[in-house]
Parts: C-alpha cells; sequence; structure tokens
C-alpha cells in the first residue's frame, strides 16, 4: 500500500470504487425491473378484459331471465287477475331495468348497438304490459288479453328476443375465445415474470458477493496500512511507560499517522523537558499537602480578600469555605484583643513584602476566642508586585488558656494572701464608717441625695469585701430544713433596692434542707448582680417553686444582656463585664450551688440564671407548709 496517500484519500477511493459497482447494479436492477413492470402491466390487461367480458355474459344471462319473468306475470295476471302477478311483475321490472342500465354501460360501440335495440324493445313492451295489467285493474280481462296476442307485442318481442339471443350466441363465443386467449397471454407473462424474478434475484447475490468481496479486500489493506504502524506506536508507547524515553517510533510515511508520529515524538521531547519541572511540581505539592495536614492555611489576595482556606482553618474558625471564601481576612478581627494599630503594623509590614510573624487573637463564627502563632508571607509576581499572601498559623488557644489559667491561680493565690488582711484593715475601718454614717442620717446633716450616695458606695464595698471572702471560703455544709421563702424577704427587705427598680417575686413558701447562710449569699449575689445588670432602672423577677425532687429558682433581669461569650464563662472567677465587680460572685454562688449537687446555668433576652438543687421527698408533706 502506498504510504504517500492520505488515509482518507484510501479510504475515499475504496469507497468510490464500491459506489461505482452498486451503482451500475443498481441501474441494472432498476432497468429489469422496469421490464418486469411491463409484463405485470400486460398480465393486467388480459385479466381485465377476461373479467369484462364475464361481466357482460352474467348481465346478458339477467336480462334473458327477468324479461322471462316479467312476460310470465303479465299474461298470469291477464288471465287470472290474480294480484300477486301483479306485484311479482313491479319487484322484477326495475330489475330488468337496472341490468340493461349497467350493460349499456359496460359493453364496447357493437355490443352497446345490441343492448340498445334490446332496450328499446324492453321499453315498448313494458308499455303494452303496463295497458294489460291497468285494463285487468278496471275488470276488462278481455282486452288485457288481447293486448298481449297483440301483433304489435308479437313484433316487440320478437326484436327483443332475437338481438338478446343473437347477442348471447356471439358473446359465448367470444367469451371462449377471450378466455383463451388470456390464458396464453397470462401464461406467457408469468413465464417472463419468472424468468425476470431469476434474474434478479442472480443480479442480487452477485452483487452482494462481489460488494462484500470488495469490502473484506480494501479493508484488509486499509488496516494493513494502519494496523502496522499503530503497532509501532504501541510499542513506543510501551517503551515510554517502561521509563524509556528514548525510544523512536520509525514511522515516516506522509499520512495522518505519519503525523501523529511526528506529533508523538515532539510530545516525547518535550516530556524530556518538562520531567526535572514535574518533579519539582510534585514536590512543592507534596510539601504544600504536608503543610495543610499539620498547620492552619489560608490564602488573601492583595485586597486582603481570602482566596483559599485549608480544612483545619474551616475547623478551627467554625466557618464552612463557602462562608470564607471572597470575605475580607477582617471578618476574623478580634478588637476587644487587639487595638486597630496592631492590625495596621502587620498590614505595614507585610505590605512592603516582608514577612511578618506574631502571635494573634481571632474570633471564631460562634464568637469564641482563639489564638494563633502566624507568619504571613508576601508572595510577589515576575513584575516584582505582590499578588496575594500566605498565611501560616498553629493553633496556640490551649497554651493562651492554660497560662491565663496560671495567672489566674496566681491572682487568686494573691488575693488569699491578702484575705485576711481585708478582714481586718478594711472591714473594721468599715463598720466604723458605717455606724459614724448611721448617726450622721438621725441627725439630718446630710441630705437624701448625700444620703444616697454614701450609703451606695459602703454598700459596693461591703458587697464586693464579702464576695472576695466568700469565694475565698471552703467551709463544709450546715444542712437543715429552714423557710427559703422567708430567706428570700429578708434578703430583698435589706437590700439597698434603687427607687428605680421594681422586684416581683412568685411561688408557694418552700422549705428547704440545706445551708442557710450559704444560700443567703447566693441569693444576695443574683439579687445585687441583677440590680447592676439593669442599672438602677428596670424589672427584676424571682420565681421560685418546688417538684417532687427538686428546688428551682430562676431570677430573671430587664437588662441589656452578657456580653461574656460563652455564657458559661460567667462563672469563672475574676470574669466580668463590669468596671465595678471582682468577678468572684457568680463564681461563688457557682460554688455554693455545687456544694448542694445542684446545678446553674444562664441564658440571653432576657438574661434568666437557673438554679436546680436536688430535694429528698419528704413523707409528712410538710414541706410546703
Amino acid at each position: 500500500m502506498n504510504y504517500c496517500m492520505k488515509i482518507k484519500t484510501k479510504l475515499f477511493v475504496g469507497f468510490l470504487l464500491i459506489g461505482c459497482f452498486i451503482g451500475t447494479m443498481g441501474f441494472t436492477s432498476i432497468f429489469q425491473l422496469q421490464k418486469t413492470s411491463e409484463h405485470l402491466n400486460l398480465l393486467d390487461d388480459n385479466l381485465e378484459t377476461l373479467k369484462k367480458s364475464e361481466k357482460l355474459l352474467l348481465h346478458a344471462n339477467k336480462i334473458q331471465y327477468y324479461d322471462e319473468i316479467l312476460t310470465q306475470s303479465a299474461r298470469n295476471y291477464a288471465f287470472t287477475g290474480d294480484e300477486k302477478w301483479e306485484k311479482r311483475y313491479f319487484e322484477i321490472e326495475p330489475l330488468l331495468s337496472e341490468e340493461l342500465s349497467k350493460a349499456l354501460d359496460l359493453g364496447n360501440n357493437i355490443e352497446k348497438a345490441f343492448f340498445t335495440s334490446v332496450n328499446d324493445a324492453n321499453s315498448n313492451l313494458v308499455n303494452l304490459e303496463l295497458k294489460a295489467i291497468e285494463s285487468v285493474k278496471n275488470g276488462n280481462l278481455k282486452n288485457s288479453v288481447s293486448i298481449l296476442e297483440s301483433q304489435e307485442y308479437k313484433n316487440n318481442k320478437e326484436i327483443y328476443q332475437k338481438n338478446l339471443m343473437k347477442y348471447l350466441e356471439n358473446r359465448n363465443l367470444e367469451h371462449q375465445s377471450i378466455v383463451e386467449e388470456s390464458t396464453t397471454d397470462v401464461d406467457s407473462s408469468l413465464e417472463l415474470i419468472f424468468k425476470d424474478i431469476i434474474f434478479g434475484i442472480s443480479l442480487l447475490g452477485i452483487s452482494i458477493a462481489i460488494t462484500v468481496t470488495g469490502f473484506l479486500v480494501l479493508g484488509y489493506f486499509f488496516s494493513q496500512s494502519i494496523l502496522k504502524p499503530l503497532r509501532k506506536l504501541e510499542n513506543a508507547s510501551q517503551q515510554i511507560i517502561d521509563g524509556n524515553l528514548d525510544v523512536k517510533t520509525e514511522i515516516y510515511s506522509k499520512d495522518e499517522i505519519g503525523e501523529l508520529s511526528r506529533s508523538f515524538e515532539f510530545m516525547l521531547n518535550h516530556l524530556k523537558k518538562t520531567t526535572d519541572i514535574e518533579t519539582q511540581l510534585s514536590l512543592q505539592q507534596n510539601l504544600r499537602k504536608a503543610l495543610d495536614e499539620s498547620s492552619i492555611v489560608s490564602i488573601i489576595d492583595k485586597n486582603g480578600k481570602i482566596k483559599y482556606a485549608n480544612d483545619k482553618f474551616c475547623k478551627v474558625s467554625k466557618y464552612s469555605k463557602e462562608e470564607l471564601i471572597g470575605q475580607r481576612q477582617d471578618l476574623l478581627r478580634s478588637t476587644k484583643i487587639h487595638p486597630p494599630s496592631f492590625y495596621a503594623d502587620l498590614w505595614s509590614t507585610i505590605s512592603k513584602g516582608k514577612i511578618w510573624h506574631g502571635e494573634i487573637c481571632n474570633t471564631a463564627k460562634d464568637g469564641t476566642l482563639f489564638w494563633n502563632d502566624t507568619t504571613v508571607i508576601p508572595f510577589v509576581n515576575k513584575d516584582g508586585k505582590i499578588f496575594e499572601y500566605v498565611s501560616v498559623r498553629n493553633d496556640i488557644t490551649q497554651q493562651k488558656n492554660l497560662t491565663q489559667q496560671l495567672l489566674h491561680a496566681e491572682r487568686l493565690g494573691a488575693i488569699g494572701e491578702l484575705s485576711s488582711r481585708m478582714s481586718h484593715d478594711i472591714r473594721n475601718p468599715l463598720s466604723i464608717i458605717q455606724n459614724e454614717f448611721e448617726l450622721l442620717k438621725r441627725k439630718n446633716i446630710l441630705d437624701e441625695k448625700q444620703i444616697e450616695r454614701v450609703s451606695t458606695s459602703i454598700n459596693r464595698i461591703t458587697h464586693q469585701l464579702n464576695d472576695v471572702l466568700d469565694y475565698l471560703r471552703d467551709t463544709p455544709l450546715e444542712s437543715q430544713k429552714f423557710n427559703l421563702s422567708n430567706l428570700l424577704s429578708k434578703v430583698l427587705s435589706s437590700s439597698e433596692i434603687p427607687s428605680g427598680v421594681k422586684i416581683k417575686t412568685s411561688g408557694d413558701e418552700i422549705f428547704m434542707i440545706g445551708d442557710e447562710n450559704k444560700m443567703n449569699i447566693v441569693l444576695i449575689n443574683l439579687i445585687y448582680n441583677a440590680i447592676q445588670a439593669v442599672e438602677d432602672a428596670g424589672e427584676i423577677d424571682v420565681s421560685m417553686e418546688k417538684t417532687s425532687t427538686e428546688i428551682i429558682i430562676k431570677v430573671t433581669d430587664s437588662g441589656p444582656g452578657i456580653t461574656i461569650k460563652p455564657l458559661e464563662k460567667v462563672f469563672e472567677p475574676l470574669i466580668t463585664s463590669k468596671q465595678k465587680g471582682t468577678g468572684l460572685g457568680l463564681a461563688s454562688v457557682k460554688n455554693i450551688i455545687t456544694q448542694h449537687n445542684g446545678t446553674i446555668s444562664v441564658k440571653n433576652n432576657p438574661t434568666t440564671f437557673i438554679i436546680k438543687i436536688p430535694q429528698k421527698e419528704e413523707n409528712d408533706n410538710s414541706s410546703n407548709s
């Protein structure tokens, strides 16, 4: 096979040859079909002639039959006057007329002449027979018989029968001749058609054989011209898979496979050049994968929008990738920890193309804080301009929390050392000040505003001092049965409640088994905390109820809510959102409730503290008495 010829040219030539052969066979078949069609048309003409002759003969026989019935019916009616013959006559007469009409329509000119004379004679006979029938109806049978016996009637009858019989004799002879000729022509046509069919089948068989053979021969040569170089390409590909990049295809043809071979060798040369680059890229990808799995990684563009965040980043920030991509990095800023100048210095450093390293506190989606040891690396393009920043972080939240816990422990230790000194150095002078203040109140030396201001300050100092001492005291419970409702009333009556604060209590009288002094501290702290929350103007709702298994205390205020997140941190020591607090009051409350095997929780909107203290069921039902 000539390798200089394109594969598409080879295919075109092959299919062209096959098409020419099939076209020749097609034209031959069309010619043969036309001959067969002519023979079929001749056969159809012969059959049509035979069919027409048969119909005319049938009409003539029916005309003869109906005429005899009419003649007999008219004569019987004339001689007997029996009306059944009249009825019979009028039933048959239309049938005879119909058969004459059909014969006239079907016959040729000669046949029409016969049937026209018969029809004219029939019309005259019918007119005479109708006159005879009318005479019978008028009671003149003799006149009716004379009409049917008249010479005019006999002449028309003779004309009628003579022409009809002559036609029947001729038609029988012609019909026999037509049948014989038609039979001969049909046999001849069938023989010709059979020969045409045999020739067509032979021609079709030869065409199929030559076509199949042609396809097989062309397919073999085409497949050899394609498969041989393809095997060389397959062998070269296998050697490349085995690592041999110096293989040669040795295909020099100018067809499509030759072009494919040259492209293959060009690709192979390019592959040799890019092997080192791919190795380096693979190494970089492995390094990036290792970095992604070990560190918190994000990429931001030059405008500070997040382009990429790995799974660890999403896990620590509690945002999904869809929520992060396209958002500014400011989304995670914690302005409570870092001032604006901190972020300004960071951006100033990385904008100059320098690497920044430091510790950053960020805010997660749920409001919790997390600390990262962060390195921000600027990346520049070929023009030396920064186009993105890669941030690599390590989570140090746990270390920071441990550090804060150590600081808390140190602060609590310092408070413990000062507690005994505070008890003497502050409480004793504070008692003297309070006593002197009571004397001044009685003497009316101070106005009401001064009295309220001094009283509030003394109560605040006393409460803060008690917070510290109550938290540091670790005394065991002294459980006894006491009236919790009365204890609440005493706490409210002894508290300095601002005029703008309204406190509402609800619940039945409740008795409790527990430490009355410690529960007094709990109620004082919760009431004082609620008064501070409403900022001297608002509503406080205190409710208590007792079930069969526990006592539930709820303190709700109308204040703005707690800003500390998560809310449970308010029970940790030294945690407070108020400038006036010590951060130990709620911690003391939680310790006391825990000593009672109870729980305390808090929720916002509105701020509600919920205490649940288990109680043993009393058999005497005196708990609510």
